[in-house]
């Protein structure tokens, strides 16, 4: 069986595509967990005013990268987005 290359062209097209819809919110809570192991004032002073104790925010650091990085490898990417979905319900 062969392929179009309109197919194909298209095909490689979407994958971009999918990659770059996939990297945006990746950087963000990549950037947002690496802050929250820095603990700068404002990110103490945010979680505080949400009703956290300043204690849980590096483990939830952790817990945030560790989510990202599963989802960020292919094998285990349903994982993670279920993990990051389920994070972002109160």
């Amino acid at each position: 069986m062969q392929l179009d290359n309109k197919t194909v062209d298209a095909s490689k097209k979407m994958l971009w595509v999918g990659r770059i819809a996939s990297a945006l919110p990746v950087l963000f809570l990549l950037v947002d967990g690496a802050m929250k192991l820095a603990k700068p004032e404002i990110v103490v002073k945010t979680t505080v005013a949400l009703g956290y104790t300043e204690a849980v925010i590096l483990p939830l650091g952790i817990v945030l990268l560790a989510c990202t990085i599963l989802y960020m490898i292919p094998q285990t990417a349903v994982v993670g987005a279920i993990l990051l979905t389920a994070w972002g319900v109160p």
